[in-house]
């Protein structure tokens, strides 16, 4: 049987998983995912097995408006319901808790096949907008 654990985000979390997509600079995403849960930031952990699957959090950046991070380990292909299903609910459950009307995120373009599944619509292209000028994709989901 599969064990899974959702646990509090740490920010040390980020060093500890095996990462999907490799990241140029740890610490400046360590930086921009900091959550403040004394303003109604949430972020989790998810663990099978003891093996981080995935980090994700919502912070609340305008009256009704969140804004979505996750980072993937290389075991969310292994892992792609219970991946889907965890952070489906966790999408909702936060939108209704903070009364969000409408949540964005930014995506790299292997994963927007994923994020069209969790109901997410292509908003715009973020052109060349990352050190190595690649594209992200900004994405919204209404609620």
């Amino acid at each position: 049987m599969i064990n899974v654990k959702i646990i509090p985000f740490a920010v040390d979390h980020v060093d500890l998983i095996n990462h999907k997509i490799k990241y140029p600079n740890i610490a400046e995403l360590k930086n921009e995912i900091f959550i403040c849960e004394d303003i109604g930031e949430k972020g989790v952990t998810c663990l099978i097995d003891d093996r981080i699957i995935f980090s994700c959090g919502l912070k609340r950046i305008n009256a009704g408006v969140g804004h979505v991070w996750v980072v993937p380990s290389i075991y969310c292909s292994t892992y792609k319901v219970i991946t889907y299903k965890t952070i489906k609910n966790l999408l909702e459950k936060h939108a209704k808790e903070f009364r969000l009307h409408r949540i964005q995120t930014t995506i790299e373009p292997e994963f927007v096949k994923w994020i069209e599944f969790l109901g997410f619509e292509r908003e715009s292209v973020l052109r060349q907008v990352k050190a190595d000028k690649t594209d992200l994709f900004f994405y919204t989901k209404f609620y």
